[in-house]
């Protein structure tokens, strides 16, 4: 089991990723206050607003990871004299030094 949340925490580069702990610590805990408040409270369960407060996490969950994604450039990005670390876009070639 640890080895498997590893994985899901992992970044590729051997670091622990901030955003899939978020993410999964929010899940746990919005899965948690929901059989909370149905089994221990007694309160009825809503099918519309546990699927939205769901799609709410999962659609905050996929543009964090979306927006991580496009931000955040790969190692050869960052080495390439060639490559801008922002967009990522190709600024050498033929006409480098051309500004037009």
């Amino acid at each position: 089991m640890m080895r498997f949340l590893q994985q899901l925490l992992d970044d590729g580069r051997g670091n622990t990723d901030e955003q899939a702990l978020i993410s999964l610590l929010g899940g746990a805990v919005f899965l948690g206050l929901e059989i909370y408040s149905v089994a221990w409270r007694g309160q009825n369960f809503d099918p519309f607003g546990f699927g939205a407060g769901i799609g709410a996490l999962l659609g905050a969950t996929s543009a964090g990871f979306g927006l991580r994604a496009r931000w955040t450039p790969d190692e050869d990005v960052q080495t390439a004299r060639d490559i801008d670390p922002v967009t990522g876009r190709f600024m050498g070639g033929m006409n480098a030094g051309d500004t037009r």
